[in-house]
């Protein structure tokens, strides 16, 4: 079983904040972003939503310069 590491959080609005996670087990490493919503969820604690990605770490240079990118190409 794979267990993750939550290395951020970033508000995404009232209800809903994206957990930057990274896996700290199993056979493929991991960097997990996903929406939490505290929508529904019990006694306030942010719960897991279907929305995010998963990407193999490897490919997290990549992701990070797309990232870049669209920082750069919204801030015109």
């Amino acid at each position: 079983m794979t267990d993750l590491r939550i290395v951020a959080i970033v508000r995404k609005n009232n209800l809903e904040e994206v957990r930057v996670s990274v896996s700290t087990g199993g056979r493929y490493p991991l960097v997990d972003m996903r929406v939490f919503s505290t929508t529904g969820a019990k006694r306030g604690e942010p719960a897991a939503t279907r929305a995010g990605i998963c990407v193999p770490r490897d490919q997290l240079p990549a992701l990070i310069e797309a990232l870049q990118a669209a920082e750069r190409e919204a801030s015109r």
